[in-house]
């Protein structure tokens, strides 16, 4: 049996490699990734089973071993996966009215839209429901964070190039009396 890894390039190898790398010093026990019809999943724990046979790396990957990688073990138990929290639900942590913008998934977040430009958002602004309060870049990938209801900035919890992970608080808002429906805090 050859040797899946064989067919990667040294670069491809050295994302991985970061990829195990940045997976090992965040709390999550695992991350999926498809790009252009390869699979990866890396683990520090168990990833789920989706009807075929998922992998975890069985210890963590120098540098030096990353063009031959390290051995593979069968996931034995499924985990369950659960869906990002809802503006509702992340407010449900503070009683003081303010709904929490959170990170939908892991990476550095950046509060502007380049480094010389001015913040998107900063305390006190207001915001509309589709307005942009920052960005998170993951793997040179750079995801809008929408604001998701009509409101005022009361807090920003995170710094600008700050790592965050999935539903980690950025901000707060202050909905507005013409917020969202669905976002609108009763």
């Amino acid at each position: 049996m050859s040797n899946t890894f064989d067919l990667l390039s040294k670069s491809e190898a050295h994302q991985i490699t970061s990829l195990v790398k940045t997976l090992d010093e965040s709390t999550f026990d695992y991350l999926q990734l498809e790009l252009s019809g390869m699979k990866l999943t890396i683990g520090k724990g168990n990833a789920p089973m989706n009807g075929m046979a998922a992998v975890s790396v069985a210890a963590p990957i120098s540098a030096a071993a990353a063009p031959t990688m390290a051995p593979f073990e069968a996931i034995s138990a499924p985990v369950a996966i659960e869906p990002p929290p809802t503006a509702k639900q992340a407010s449900a942590a503070r009683d003081d009215g303010t709904v929490a913008v959170v990170a939908t998934t892991m990476g550095r977040f950046y509060s502007k839209p380049e480094p010389s430009a001015a913040p998107f958002v900063s305390v006190g602004a207001k915001v509309d429901a589709d307005a942009t309060v920052g960005l998170i870049e993951v793997m040179k990938l750079f995801n809008a964070v929408g604001a998701g209801i009509s409101g005022i900035v009361t807090e920003i919890c995170v710094e600008d190039a700050q790592f965050v992970e999935y539903g980690q608080v950025l901000l707060r808002i202050q909905p507005s009396e013409a917020g969202t429906g669905a976002a609108k805090k009763k």
